[in-house]
């Protein structure tokens, strides 16, 4: 199957019928069941040949293939950097809300609790401690006691939360691929994922 490229601009062609200014155009036969939406056209002299597709508007013909220009490869990463690190905060965040959403009332329960432990369990019992230990089946120390284990457990899973979030700071380390860089984002986030996942199941 013959196929004409345009030479003022080779990204077009023309496949049927044949242009009548043929001048105009470089002839290039080609397997008719090959796709040239597949292919990019390029010129080496005055032949176009069909390569890989080119990966992006960025990336320029070595001769052997695509590439990035140094200043545009440098302003890839620093882009795609950035978006990840935007995409690690975000998560982080989103966790952070599902746990702070009632933190006024945790904080409230989780003081009443140490007051009452401090007092060894024993005066006036806060209803953050008596309502939670009714519906829970508890007495009043155990339903204590069960406050305070749970609110160092949020406790630690929120530092956990912190450190995985600034390991976003990984991402910034020098000569890191984007490969690299979407691998290191991939784990913190299934971390994250891991703690809230400790979270619903505490």
């Amino acid at each position: 199957m013959k196929v004409y490229f345009l030479k003022e601009n080779i990204s077009e062609y023309v496949i049927f019928p044949a242009p009548d200014d043929l001048e105009r155009y470089i002839e290039l036969e080609i397997d008719p069941e090959q796709n040239l939406e597949e292919y990019t056209p390029i010129l080496k002299g005055d032949k176009i040949l069909l390569v890989e597709k080119q990966p992006t508007l960025d990336h320029v013909w070595n001769g052997n293939g695509w590439v990035l220009p140094p200043g545009k490869q440098v302003a890839l990463l620093t882009e795609k950097r950035n978006s990840l690190i935007e995409q690690i905060d975000n998560h982080a965040a989103k966790i952070y809300s599902t746990w702070t959403r009632f933190e006024s009332e945790y904080r409230e329960r989780q003081t009443a609790a140490e007051a009452y432990k401090a007092a060894n369990y024993q005066g006036d019992c806060s209803r953050y401690i008596t309502d939670f230990a009714k519906r829970a089946g508890l007495n009043n120390q155990s339903a204590t006691d069960l406050i305070l284990v749970q609110a160092a457990g949020l406790e630690k899973l929120q530092v956990e939360l912190a450190n995985q979030r600034m390991r976003k700071y990984e991402l910034k380390v020098p000569g890191l691929t984007i490969d690299k860089m979407q691998s290191i984002q991939d784990d913190i986030i299934k971390q994250m994922d891991a703690l809230m996942e400790a979270y619903n199941n505490g």
